[in-house]
């Protein structure tokens, strides 16, 4: 059997899309082959001629000349300065370009056969760009087009590159291919709205936002590793740069590119992290800005001379948060006891013999007679005492700098001593940075603090997860549980932690319990969505496709307007191909996989559903011929392409597929029937008897296929 070369994707000839991502290189191609023309827009419903054309006096004849060219009426449209041009895209459909500020006597004097030559050759000229900028194995835009678009957009602030590299586990030519486009499918699902999302070759991607916030960094990244690593990719490393940061001199497209070697930077070294991991340029351009930068080592020696021979003793750092007063100024003043330790800005105050207690009492007076006196100004302080849990004298300078990032939470002018909490914060910190290891560490040390900290146990199983280390993940999560029976996060992560392991009862049950005790408390989460979604797939996955159903439907109703919501689409044909629904199933499936034309689910199960209808043979034949080029090992697939094959009377080709899952415990006793079946047509009674035989003296033979073969075998002997 002749196998079919594995790259799959047809992206020749023009699509809406293309109109779409390439609007204004497609328009330079317009204006050059059209005297005075000032702009071009690409349109293909009425609704959007209105708004190209708003105040337009003559807005009602300009549609009237759209719809006319865009149901084939006329072959062209000209309107006082306005060209209207139709280009055919791929599905059938016309993409309109509407011409304006052409000269008007050129225009009336224009001819048709140079109309016709003109939109040709800007039709080839279209296809050709699109070819250079389109990757063929992804059907995304690939690295000739990322360079294009950072040498346009250097210089615009906002913009942040995203590299993600997902090393596939094998490095065979056809398991790339396939792993290399259900990648592209699960980042094009993830992302939305101004972002570009490039495939650079070898599993890499590359993702361009525009007019993201610095404030924002990380957020992106940390989401996307544990999305993809939840949907099965093998390791995930992704590094980033935010335009805002471009240290590369020279001209506009050398401070583009720039942003692509700074990215890349990161990418390598988070590749060095661990299997799941991120990292963002400037944090490793300048660690000194980073909010958990070590303390200045002079300070510490200068501290340590007062601490020598002390057994114990409190520490106080207190920080301005006014621009236009440092620490020094406003708190210097106040001091009335302890030994004053300055900084360029910052004043750290050391007490002697003073428990944390009693100095955060003492900062937070402190604190307050300062907003009192000058309210414009703003104090927060951070506390720590010695002796503290494990901790080292010399490690307590930098468990104030925590504790002062604990009092942000609290607002303005605040005082906090450092606890367990400033340790899960702090290594919320390095978790957002894609520094895990640091993150454990510090989740580990608060634990050691309070071991009853539910928050930390959680934390900790995250962070444990995220570097493939589930084991202890649940072990964390467990603990969470033991502490709070009815704590909403552990019971998600412990469902979704089942699921990584395939165990789909347990997870169902944990996320049902999790969905049961969600409340108002958790919804800053953000996670309802997500445990719906789960919960839906999972109730498909055990059968149950009734509540399957209530779960993804109720999803999709609230995403429909998103890009992601597509998601769902395979899993509620599904459910209703459960239910019997298979009318509705099929509607699903044809959005399935116009969503994502690459879902060999949904093609087999399509294939399968259209075959059970009796919607078209040859449909069903070529969708489930295409699911098994797909995914060759699923034997799931063969047994359903071989069932649609034996009814078109291909019964060698099936008898090939059938072949292969003779071999499997799951799928002998189907791949038996069906060979069977496949003699008993071609008239062999002896051999198909024979078959039959097999399959009932399978002894997990199900009552379906019992029946089938008990028939066939008397039939065959009769015969």
């Amino acid at each position: 059997m002749v196998e079919p070369f594995p790259i799959l994707a047809n992206y020749r000839g023009l699509a809406a899309v293309d109109f779409r991502r390439f609007s204004q290189s497609y328009s330079e191609i317009l204006i050059k082959r059209l005297p005075t023309a000032r702009r071009v827009f690409f349109v293909s419903v009425a609704a959007e001629v209105a708004d190209c054309f708003p105040d337009h006096p003559l807005l009602a004849e300009i549609i009237a000349l759209f719809r006319a060219v865009q149901n084939g009426e006329r072959v062209f449209a000209i309107h006082s300065q306005l060209l209207i041009l139709p280009f055919m895209v791929r599905d059938g459909g016309r993409i309109i370009a509407i011409v304006d500020g052409a000269d008007p006597v050129f225009l009336n004097k224009v001819s048709d056969d140079w109309l016709s030559q003109t939109r040709a050759a800007a039709e080839r000229e279209f296809f050709l760009l699109k070819e250079a900028r389109v990757d063929v194995q992804t059907g995304l835009l690939n690295l000739a087009n990322l360079y294009s678009l950072l040498d346009t957009y250097s210089q615009t602030t906002g913009l942040h590159l995203i590299l993600v590299e997902l090393p596939p586990p094998r490095a065979s030519f056809r398991y790339v291919l396939r792993y290399s486009q259900k990648c592209s499918t699960l980042i094009f699902n993830f992302v939305q709205g101004n972002s570009v999302l490039h495939y650079l070759g070898q599993c890499t991607f590359a993702l361009v936002l525009q007019n993201s916030k610095a404030s924002d960094k990380t957020e992106v990244e940390c989401a996307l590793v544990a999305y993809l690593k939840r949907e099965g990719c093998h390791k995930v490393h992704i590094g980033s740069s935010f335009s805002r940061d471009l240290a590369g001199g020279g001209d506009a497209p050398t401070r583009g590119r720039y942003l692509l070697d700074e990215a890349w930077t990161a990418l390598r070294h988070a590749a060095k992290r661990g299997p799941f991991n991120f990292c963002e340029y400037s944090l490793l351009a300048h660690p000194e800005r980073h909010p958990l930068a070590l303390p200045e080592g002079n300070l510490v020696r200068r501290l340590s001379r007062q601490w020598l021979r002390a057994d114990s003793f409190s520490l106080v750092h207190f920080r301005s948060l006014s621009e236009n007063h440092t620490a020094r100024e406003t708190v210097l003043p106040w001091v009335d006891q302890g030994v004053p330790c300055t900084t360029a800005s910052d004043v750290l105050v050391y007490l002697e013999g003073i428990s944390a207690d009693a100095a955060l009492a003492w900062a937070r007076r402190l604190v307050l007679r300062i907003g009192e006196t000058t309210p414009d100004t703003r104090v927060s302080a951070g506390v720590c005492g010695y002796p503290c849990s494990d901790f080292k004298k010399s490690e307590t300078v930098f468990n104030c700098r925590k504790a002062l990032l604990h009092a942000a939470f609290f607002g303005d002018s605040s005082a906090v001593v450092f606890d367990s909490v400033s340790l899960n914060i702090s290594g919320d910190i390095y978790f957002g940075d894609g520094d895990l290891a640091k993150a454990v560490q510090e989740y580990r040390r608060g634990l050691k603090y309070d071991g009853k900290n539910v928050n930390l146990h959680n934390s900790l199983g995250v962070a444990l997860a995220m570097m493939d280390k589930l084991g202890p993940a649940m072990q964390s999560f467990d603990r969470a549980l033991a502490l709070d029976r009815q704590n909403f996060m552990a019971l998600y992560n412990l469902g979704l932690a089942e699921q990584a392991r395939g165990r789909k009862e347990e997870a169902y049950g944990y996320l049902t319990k999790s969905l049961h005790h969600y409340n108002d408390e958790d919804a800053g989460i953000g996670l309802l969505d997500d445990l719906q979604l789960q919960l839906g797939i999972l109730a498909g996955d055990l059968g149950q496709h009734q509540t399957a159903l209530g779960y993804l439907q109720a999803w999709h109703a609230k995403n429909e307007k998103n890009q992601p919501a597509g998601r769902a689409l395979y899993h509620i044909g599904k459910a209703l191909h459960g239910i019997g629904h298979d009318r509705q199933a099929m509607v699903e499936l044809q959005r399935a996989l116009q969503f994502n034309e690459f879902d060999d689910r949904a093609m087999n199960l399509l294939g399968g559903v259209y075959f059970r209808e009796r919607e078209g043979d040859e449909i069903a034949l070529a969708l489930c011929r295409k699911s098994v080029e797909l995914e060759p090992a699923n034997l799931l697939y063969r047994c359903t392409l071989a069932e649609v094959q034996i009814h078109c009377k291909r019964v060698r080709e099936a008898r090939e597929n059938l072949h292969r899952c003779l071999k499997s415990n799951k799928f002998r006793v189907k791949a038996q029937v069906l060979v069977g079946r496949s003699y008993a047509l071609e008239g062999m009674n002896k051999r198909a008897a024979s078959w039959y035989a097999k399959a009932l003296r399978e002894e997990n033979c199900p009552p379906t296929l019992h029946a089938e073969a008990t028939r066939g075998l008397q039939d065959s002997a009769g015969a």
